[in-house]
């Protein structure tokens, strides 16, 4: 069932106000254990999921499992003892798009539904577009280059559609372990030119915005705690910087938008997180949530 939140986080006029013109907004103490401990549980499974397949494996010995380290830096100390570093992180943490009941859990909290709707309306349909990321220390992979969210989807299919974005830390985020920038009203420029950003020598980057054509705009680094969600729109530039800490950084970021409006991922499925008009269509479950995949 979605989490019902007993005080509705409804945004206030200044706070709405400060999104539009900013292009982001960071709530402080949205979101509780309540909401992120399902999403939280399910990461710390899957780590010992990878663990215990290296060792079968061959890749780490069976008392290498480093039960009693934090949720924070479990996977660090397993993948700096396995022979292959990389390998649990690449079969088990990469391109990785859970529809679970923990990811369902957080994409459906009922104050960070009360925050979309102080923006797009009681209408709210929870976009295809989502992930939960695992950005391990000098990991070159996940250092995210400047970009805006469109330049991600069909820009023409999706060019008319607001779509909020809610970045969710599962650990404190700082600049040392790879938090995020945002470049301040920087969604008022439309959509900037988008290509292959290479980070360093000879490593292929994610696709992001050359330094040539970045707009002008003071830089506002997102520190944040857990419980606390960025609300971003489809168009604001940001980027993640490097993780330079000895602990993984953990986040979700799961995107909104109005009911019945192009998503710009025409063949994926989301589903309908919230609506005044076709209550009985809400998806009460994470298994409503794969039905959907099943009827495509």
């Amino acid at each position: 069932m979605q989490s019902i939140s007993k005080l509705r986080q409804v945004l206030t006029l200044k706070q709405k106000e400060q999104f539009q013109e900013d292009g982001f907004l960071i709530v402080k103490k949205m979101l509780s254990s309540y909401d992120l401990q399902p999403i939280i549980n399910e990461l710390s499974d899957k780590v010992e999921v990878g663990i215990q397949s290296a060792i079968s494996m061959g890749l780490l010995s069976v008392d290498q499992t480093f039960t009693e380290a934090t949720f924070a830096t479990r996977l660090v100390y397993a993948s700096t003892a396995c022979s292959e570093p990389g390998w649990i992180w690449n079969n088990f943490f990469r391109n990785q798009k859970p529809r679970t009941k923990g990811m369902f859990s957080v994409r459906t909290a009922g104050p960070l539904l009360d925050a979309i709707e102080s923006i797009i309306g009681p209408e709210i349909f929870a976009h295809p577009q989502f992930n939960f990321r695992a950005k391990l220390p000098d990991q070159q992979a996940t250092v995210i280059p400047w970009h805006q969210d469109l330049a991600y989807l069909i820009p023409s299919e999706a060019a008319d559609t607001m779509v909020v974005n809610a970045w969710i830390p599962l650990v404190p985020t700082s600049v040392e372990n790879g938090c995020l920038q945002l470049i301040q009203g920087s969604h008022k420029f439309g959509l900037f030119p988008h290509g292959q950003q290479d980070l360093t020598p000879g490593h292929t980057g994610n696709i992001g915005i050359a330094d040539d054509h970045l707009p002008s705009g003071k830089i506002i680094t997102a520190e944040m705690s857990v419980g606390d969600v960025l609300l971003s729109t489809e168009r604001l530039v940001h980027r993640g910087l490097p993780n330079r800490s000895n602990m993984v950084r953990w986040s979700v970021d799961t995107r909104y938008s109005q009911i019945g409006l192009p998503t710009g991922r025409r063949n994926v499925p989301g589903f309908i997180a919230r609506s005044h008009q076709v209550p009985e269509n809400v998806a009460q479950s994470h298994s409503d949530w794969n039905q959907a995949f099943k009827n495509e």
